[in-house]
């Protein structure tokens, strides 16, 4: 179809097509985007529990203490710790039953009452 002079450009229903592919392709691409954000941020909270569980561990380790004398501390809690924007605890809890002693470490983020990010156990036999 020709055009009369002075008439270049594209016309609307071209324009039309053209932002509904773009629209056809950048759509999905934007929500691989936002899951791959969430995966990002959900592996830094994943890395920064175990962290604080490791570190919680190594406490336990370097006390030196015997098993009657852990058994005798108990479980405990941390203080908050204010992590990457967010709060975490770190809960210690020695089962006096087992033998050898064996403590587990479980970390929560913001809220006690939410099931634990990361849960670590280690046996102690002194």
């Amino acid at each position: 179809m020709r055009r009369p002079n002075g008439c270049r450009g594209f016309t609307f229903v071209e324009i039309l097509i053209a932002l509904t592919l773009l629209a056809v392709v950048a759509v999905p691409l934007m929500q691989v985007f936002s899951v791959a954000v969430e995966q990002v941020a959900y592996a830094d909270d994943l890395r920064t529990a175990l962290d604080l569980a490791r570190e919680e561990v190594e406490k336990v380790k370097n006390l030196a203490l015997t098993e009657s004398q852990l058994k005798a501390l108990g479980n405990a809690i941390s203080s908050p710790i204010r992590l990457n924007q967010r709060v975490w605890y770190a809960v210690r809890v020695v089962d006096p039953v087992a033998s050898p002693l064996e403590i587990q470490v479980y970390v929560f983020r913001e809220r006690l009452t939410d099931p634990p990010i990361v849960s670590l156990a280690t046996i102690v036999s002194k």
